[in-house]
């Protein structure tokens, strides 16, 4: 990334930012103290979140996740990470972009135009691997080509009740500094 993108990233995050708190501001001087409540925890339960990615140590991920919208307009992009307590391994952030990468390539082929699909990553620390689990809903199965992905990065696909679901793991790798 160069300077004007990082710069540009920068200036996307403090706009959120801004927008999440402004509306906090909002319903509180409307005094609904209930709903700036609610939405205030909304965007502690996010930055949790963010914060969890961070400590995956796997930037170029970290930078695809927050650069998703911009990049991949026709999915809007939620996540959570569950970590064990002690991270003493950690993910190889390359394998887990080049997996997300292949995948919203695929995804995007099959996406219907004009719609913007929900698509929810769930990464899970265990002892020895990672659980990575990708859902979304609404997406035609007959448009997907998974052969050449699920080959490369052992992604398998299920269907079931309108939603289909991406799963693979990843094994630990000692952390580096």
């Amino acid at each position: 990334m160069n300077e004007k993108e990082t710069v540009g990233l920068i200036q996307k995050y403090r706009h959120d930012l801004m927008n999440r708190l402004q509306i906090v501001s909002g319903y509180l001087s409307m005094g609904k103290a209930d709903k700036a409540k609610k939405n205030l925890d909304d965007v502690i339960k996010f930055y949790e979140e963010e914060r969890k990615l961070m400590r995956l140590n796997a930037d170029a991920f970290m930078i695809w996740v927050l650069r998703f919208q911009d990049n991949y307009p026709s999915f809007a992009l939620t996540y959570r990470i569950d970590l064990l307590e002690s991270m003493e391994k950690s993910i190889d952030g390359q394998k887990l972009l080049s997996a997300c990468e292949a995948l919203l390539a695929v995804l995007s082929d099959a996406a219907e135009a004009f719609h913007v699909h929900e698509l929810f990553l769930h990464m899970k620390e265990k002892e020895t691997h990672w659980e990575i689990g990708m859902n979304i809903n609404d997406v035609v199965l007959e448009k997907i080509n998974m052969n050449n992905v699920e080959k490369q990065y052992g992604i398998s696909m299920t269907n079931e009740k309108e939603q289909t679901s991406f799963n693979w793991k990843i094994a630990k790798e000692e952390r580096g500094e």
